[in-house]
């Protein structure tokens, strides 16, 4: 009995990278694993969700997530979208060509994450949510319907649909971290509130923020200039903080 409890232990613990399945409402939904070597029992759970029309695979390789991970020993998956009716994998966030698409991205990613942390022995309270462009819009739906699940959310590129924000549960607070290029042609900064694009309407990345702002009753701000490291490229960085 003690030489099979210890080799259970011990397959939480191997490493492992590639492909893996679940069966999620019918459907055979895919996604790509990441266990570093020196992971522990209670390591925390990092999510990265891909953009529209990319893949699981693509983010998992230009994100160098992977090398964090093993850096600072936490376990990362790559959930993989499913594909619409123009062939182009996505996230439903409630885009407007989608809205005939009954994919409920949020309950699978939900039980994906369930079952890792059953599978592996992940923590139940260091997990967290980040994508890039639709993976960052994802990343807000999640954090306003699944801050019971995840820690804090991360989002790139993303923007908060205005159907979201109306819906979103701020009962509970809501840490959340937003990167955006203020020239960002796709994901418009200043928003289009207008349904211009024909994605549905979404706020712009100042409303979006403040929306959290308020909703966490945060009353204090600090503007840091980070070092800009490369003059050539036209850009520079400014964080703002509120707390």
């Amino acid at each position: 009995l003690i030489v099979l409890l210890f080799a259970s232990q011990q397959s939480l613990c191997d490493a492992f990278t590639g492909e893996k399945t679940l069966l999620h409402e019918g459907l055979q939904r895919t996604y790509w694993l990441h266990i570093p070597t020196n992971v522990k029992p209670d390591a925390p759970l990092v999510v990265v969700l891909h953009g529209y029309a990319s893949k699981a695979k693509y983010i998992m390789d230009y994100s160098k997530m992977n090398d964090i991970a093993d850096r600072e020993a936490f376990v990362v998956v790559y959930p993989q979208g499913t594909v619409d009716l123009e062939g182009n994998t996505f996230f439903n966030v409630g885009y407007d060509f989608h809205k005939d698409s009954s994919v409920d991205d949020v309950s699978f990613i939900r039980q994906l994450v369930q079952d890792l942390r059953r599978r592996y022995d992940l923590s139940s309270d260091k997990i967290f949510a980040t994508g890039m462009s639709n993976g960052g819009d994802m990343s807000y739906m999640l954090a306003c319907t699944s801050s019971d699940i995840f820690k804090a959310f991360a989002t790139v590129a993303g923007v908060l649909m205005k159907e979201i924000r109306d819906s979103c549960n701020t009962e509970a607070p809501i840490p959340l971290f937003e990167i955006h290029g203020t020239t960002d042609d796709i994901s418009l900064y200043e928003g289009d509130m207008d349904n211009s694009d024909g994605y549905g309407a979404y706020l712009d990345v100042t409303s979006s923020t403040y929306f959290f702002v308020r909703a966490n009753k945060l009353t204090k701000k600090s503007i840091t200039r980070l070092e800009n490291k490369d003059l050539s490229d036209g850009s520079s960085v400014i964080f703002e903080r509120h707390y």
